[in-house]
């Protein structure tokens, strides 16, 4: 069986077991989940045609801080992702964002994004939501 020289690179070198983690320098990494939800929203205060009821296909991405623990991980991705879905984003999905926003710009739906996460994520760097591909915004810790 042919086995790639990279490959058997990543295997010695991948700090994979616990002694080999230990000589692992100490680093700060950032881990990042992307996410999609459709959802309405009018924006009561807006004198344009964002004031009607309308949708956009929303582009959430979600960022972690920290250092990876012994098994090399900062935080697996699978459960990242099951976190902000079942205990956020399903939320919201498919509804109205009035129904759980008073006005749901982009601004305060990052707003409520982050205080609905941030104690379900500890190392909760940054969130990212894109309205649209060509707006998004940030908030992340000072």
């Amino acid at each position: 069986m042919f086995r790639s020289p990279r490959l058997n690179f990543l295997r010695r070198n991948a700090f994979s077991n616990p002694k080999e983690a230990a000589k692992r320098p100490t680093v700060k990494m950032r881990l990042s989940v992307e996410f999609a939800i459709a959802a309405a929203h009018s924006l009561p205060h807006s004198q344009g045609p964002c004031r009607n009821l309308h949708g956009h296909n929303y582009r959430i991405l979600v960022t972690l801080e920290g250092t990876p623990k012994a098994d090399g991980m900062v935080r697996d991705f699978d459960e990242v992702k099951r976190i902000v879905w079942d205990r956020v984003l399903s939320k919201v999905d498919h509804t109205n964002l009035n129904d759980s926003i008073e006005n749901p710009t982009a601004e305060n739906l990052i707003h409520w994004l982050w205080n609905e996460l941030n104690p379900l994520l500890p190392g909760l760097g940054s969130l990212t939501v894109w309205e649209t591909p060509e707006y998004s915004v940030t908030l992340g810790k000072q």
